[in-house]
């Protein structure tokens, strides 16, 4: 009878995704949380095991190697969604992931705007449309949108998870879309008063804010000096 193979949390993740957890501790906690509230779920089977090492061995955690799909998403997905028991819920209720999946996809589409802070990450679509669907999560893998830098890493363009961060955006873009309607309709007055409200790290916003705050200053200078003349 064959012996089943078993990996480690860092072995299974560096297969996975390419990342050694050593080297990052807030993906390694994150991870670690994750894989301990499923493996309370009975999704995740862990086992204390002695690992051999060149100084001897040591008793590590190690998961089954058939079971590196349902670790695989379950990362995504919690990079995505962010917490361990709304992934939980994904995989042991099929009938919400349409739920979610629709949630997402609104943030993202609300990302394209007037003041676009970037293009939409198709994989991540391909990705929602697979979660929506029937698909067994502990079988059939889902792409991985994130390359090889994950949210979780907190280095990421969606540092943390995906739809936090989308959330943040959005709620900055709202005043973002408003400057630059108003602005280009030419109401630079208005445009200006919501250039000095929006607070935002987002540098296209910023730049577009100093392009209005710095428009209207100049169109006040010179109706000032037309004044002078009159």
């Amino acid at each position: 009878m064959a012996v089943e193979q078993r990996l480690t949390l860092p072995q299974a993740v560096e297969r996975l995704f390419g990342i050694p957890l050593a080297r990052h501790a807030v993906l390694r906690n994150a991870v670690n949380t994750l894989v301990k509230a499923m493996s309370q779920a009975k999704m995740l089977h862990l086992a204390e095991n002695e690992i051999s090492h060149t100084n001897g061995g040591r008793k590590r955690w190690t998961l089954p190697e058939r079971e590196l799909t349902t670790l695989s998403n379950a990362i995504v997905l919690q990079g995505i969604f962010g917490e361990p028991k709304t992934v939980i819920r994904l995989f042991t209720h099929p009938k919400r992931r349409n739920e979610y999946a629709d949630w997402a996809k609104s943030l993202l589409l609300e990302r394209q705007s007037v003041a676009n802070i970037g293009l939409i990450n198709h994989e991540i679509l391909r990705l929602l449309e697979q979660l929506a669907s029937n698909a067994d999560l502990k079988t059939e893998r889902l792409p991985n949108p994130f390359d090889n830098t994950l949210p979780q890493m907190g280095l990421s363009e969606y540092g943390g998870n995906l739809l936090k961060t989308l959330a943040c955006q959005t709620a900055a873009l709202s005043t973002g879309d408003s400057m630059m309607a108003q602005y280009l309709n030419g109401e630079l007055e208005q445009a200006n008063d919501a250039a000095c409200r929006l607070q935002t790290d987002n540098p296209l916003l910023l730049q577009y804010r100093q392009l209005i705050i710095r428009t209207y200053k100049e169109a006040k200078e010179f109706d000032a000096l037309l004044d002078e003349w009159r």
